[in-house]
């Protein structure tokens, strides 16, 4: 029987977002305590809140949105690799763990200190490591920090990378009760024309 472990963090009013960014906002204007026929939600949310996919449209004007991005790019087998304690992200600490045939690899760093308080760094990649892992016939780099760039980035320079690797992002993963190993990674974007991103329900089944 399989085991479905959920590495989504929860979206509340009060989750972490990126400085900057609109804070999430959950409202019920229609209300059965109210006399209302059902209750009615109205979410409001930026595209990169809580565990996302970026589109390269996020970052490219005129590339790929969300919608536009093969569904099943989301779906298949995925090692979880726990880099926790590491400084960077390099080919030396992955050629070490990356299993043969991995088309999708998910990095705990540990970085979110407290699930309130938004952190402020985490791992990098080296500049290597995307084309390296397009080698290996990586597809996706997904992490629990909440960007592939440092914080204070307005060039996204590592985005960049591995998109021009032809490797797809997921961010901000829950992975604090998973082990390390490999499952199948199930993370659905919203079917959202134009968008730049979208919110996940991550998955994964052993």
């Amino acid at each position: 029987m399989s085991v479905f472990f959920d590495i989504t963090r929860p979206l509340h009013p009060q989750i972490p977002v990126w400085p900057g960014d609109r804070e999430l906002t959950l409202e019920h204007p229609s209300k059965l305590a109210n006399g209302d026929a059902a209750n009615v939600g109205h979410l409001h949310l930026s595209l990169h809140t809580g565990t996302h996919v970026d589109a390269p449209f996020h970052f490219v004007d005129g590339a790929a949105t969300i919608d536009e991005i093969p569904v099943d790019a989301y779906v298949g087998r995925a090692q979880v690799i726990d880099m926790r304690g590491e400084a960077a992200i390099t080919i030396e600490f992955l050629a070490d763990r990356l299993e043969p045939g991995i088309t999708r690899v998910l990095l705990h760093t540990g970085c979110w200190g407290s699930p309130d308080a938004f952190p402020q760094v985490w791992p990098l990649a080296d500049d290597d490591v995307p084309p390296w892992l397009a080698q290996q016939g990586v597809r996706l780099i997904g992490l629990d920090a909440p960007s592939v760039d440092e914080i204070t980035s307005s060039q996204l320079p590592r985005h960049h990378l591995f998109n021009d690797a032809g490797l797809l992002i997921l961010e901000n993963l829950l992975l604090d009760a998973v082990q390390p190993g490999v499952y199948e990674l199930i993370a659905l974007p919203l079917r959202l024309r134009g968008g730049d991103g979208s919110p996940v329900r991550a998955v994964l089944r052993g």
